[in-house]
């Protein structure tokens, strides 16, 4: 039992410097999942299994690839490039983008477009009279 012990905390202490990252990449997930959710009822589809399952499948793959990311970049690259950085980056986009996506359901309306709208400036309205 005391093997399996040394085993765990040896891959915990590992793996602690990009726990944020994971964390981070979790939380998109479960967030992703939850407004899809909302979106879904919202749109009055049904919740299907099948859906859980693709989240559960996305946690696993996405933190191997944070994990793959770290260990390339600690161990081959010898911390030239922050691979794991980039890996978390590009996960966290993508999910995101299924957030945003999910948002403009909800809400009925492209929640980035009306951002940046409001973001405008004065000489976008002159650049259109133009």
């Amino acid at each position: 039992m005391k093997y399996v012990e040394f085993v765990i905390t040896a891959i915990v202490a590992a793996l602690a410097p990009i726990h944020a990252l994971m964390f981070s990449v979790g939380f998109l997930i479960i967030a992703d999942l939850l407004t899809g959710i909302w979106a879904a009822v919202k749109r009055k589809e049904k919740i299907k299994s099948s859906g859980m399952r693709r989240t559960i499948s996305k946690l696993v793959v996405y933190q191997v690839a944070v994990i793959s990311g770290f260990l390339i970049e600690t161990y081959m690259l010898e911390n030239f490039l922050p691979v794991s950085k980039i890996v978390a980056s590009v996960v966290g986009l993508v999910e995101l983008k299924s957030i945003l996506e999910n948002g403009n359901h909800i809400l009925g309306y492209p929640i980035f477009k009306s951002i940046i709208q409001k973001l405008g400036s004065e000489n976008d309205k002159l650049k259109d009279e133009i």
